[in-house]
C-alpha cells in the first residue's frame, strides 16, 4: 500500500503556487515536503484549467512518489520528475485529466 499526500498549505505567489505536503507513508512515518508548482508547469499539465492547482500538485506528487521509490525530496519542483523520466509529463498530465472527469 502507497502513503498518503495531505497538503497543508496552498501559498499561490508571482510565479505559481507552494505547497507544504505532508506524505504519510505505509509505515506511519510522516515526509515534510515543499512543492513548487509554476504557472508554466500548470499550463503544461492543465491547459484547459478545469482542474484546480491542488489537484495537478497531487498528480505530480504521485508520479514522483514512482520515480523515487526511495522517497520524494523534500524540495521538489513540479518539472522535476521531467529530468528523472522521459515520460513524466505524459503521466502527470494522465493523471490531472482523470481529475477533470
Amino acid at each position: 500500500m502507497q502513503g498518503v499526500f495531505e497538503i497543508v498549505t496552498e501559498r499561490e505567489g508571482p510565479e505559481g503556487w507552494r505547497f507544504a505536503v505532508q506524505e504519510i507513508r505505509h509505515d506511519g512515518t510522516l515526509a515534510g515536503i515543499d512543492l513548487t508548482l509554476g504557472w508554466h508547469d500548470y499550463d503544461l499539465f492543465c491547459p484547459d484549467g478545469s482542474v484546480p492547482p491542488e489537484g495537478v500538485a497531487r498528480a505530480v506528487l504521485e508520479v514522483a512518489r514512482e520515480l523515487w521509490p526511495g522517497g520524494i525530496p523534500h524540495r521538489l519542483d513540479a518539472s522535476s520528475p521531467r529530468r528523472m523520466s522521459p515520460d513524466a509529463d505524459r503521466r502527470i498530465t494522465e493523471r490531472v485529466d482523470l481529475r477533470a472527469m
